[in-house]
């Protein structure tokens, strides 16, 4: 395997590899890099069908099932298919299912259709932010924990930001963890709050917590902390879903966009959704 940096705050490029037939070794330093050392992993390597990618995320732990009532390990982000996710909106900064118990250890994402001018996704480290805090942050923030829900029924702001939502209503998914997060594999602090779905800082009153909220999202994504991945067809990229947040710009349709996705960690209560959409 050929390894290069993709930018100073996360990731790396991995070439001259076929996932179809790499080996324990081979399997071993993708695991690290993405678990423990640089969070992101991208591969050029020969292309990979449904199956093929299905496989090789089996290397990286269970995969998720992703149906709701349907299994379904393999599922699809586009612009234009019928059983795509996302359409052409934008995502603001988020992890996936941040507002359950156990999220996602991994989400992977393989380019199919790519558009001519190309297409971007962003990513920030959280667990970067976290380490380079400004002391009087980091101190203001020692013990707190901040609340993520899952608001479906709000209007979307700017940059797709939900409204927060002051008093929660239980019937939202939501789940509380301290702002420091410890990694799961190797204990470091995340900065655990996300542009999409943090609602509250605890116990602080709502007005301190929203303050001290922007306050984070000001250090969390700044530049420093950022890679753009600009996609090229057959990418697989694949990166550790609570060490780093992501999101995208709109994608427009005029040009097909479809990436190919398989996630990696504990399946989701999906129902919850339909519990919330019944409550109104």
């Amino acid at each position: 395997m050929r390894v290069t940096r993709v930018s100073p705050a996360l990731g790396v490029l991995v070439e001259d590899v076929d996932l179809r037939s790499a080996g324990d070794d081979e399997w071993d330093a993708v695991r690290r890099m993405l678990f423990e050392t640089d969070h992101l992993v991208v591969v050029r390597g020969p292309e990979l069908d449904d199956g093929e990618h299905l496989e090789a995320m089996r290397h990286l732990g269970p995969v998720a099932d992703e149906g709701f009532g349907t299994p379904t390990l393999v599922k699809f982000v586009s612009n234009h298919r019928p059983d795509g996710a996302l359409g052409s909106m934008a995502a603001s900064w988020h992890i996936d299912y941040g507002f359950f118990p156990h999220p996602y250890h991994a989400i992977s994402l393989y380019g199919l259709e790519i558009p001519p001018g190309g297409t971007e996704t962003w990513f920030v480290n959280a667990i970067l932010a976290a380490s380079d805090l400004p002391g009087g942050l980091r101190r203001r923030i020692s013990g707190l924990r901040a609340r993520q829900v899952a608001d479906v029924s709000s209007p979307v702001g700017e940059a797709g930001v939900r409204v927060r939502l002051g008093r929660l209503d239980e019937t939202y998914p939501h789940f509380v963890r301290p702002v420091l997060w410890p990694h799961r594999v190797t204990g470091e602090e995340i900065l655990g709050v996300w542009e999409q779905q943090t609602d509250a800082i605890l116990p602080l009153d709502p007005g301190e917590s929203s303050a001290l909220i922007e306050e984070l999202f000001a250090h969390l994504y700044r530049d420093a902390h950022v890679y753009v991945h600009h996609w090229q067809p057959g990418d697989l990229v694949m990166w550790d879903n609570h060490a780093l947040q992501h999101s995208r710009p709109d994608v427009g349709v005029e040009h097909r966009r479809t990436l190919r996705r398989v996630s990696v960690g504990e399946t989701q209560d999906l129902t919850l959704f339909a519990r919330r959409a019944a409550a109104g």
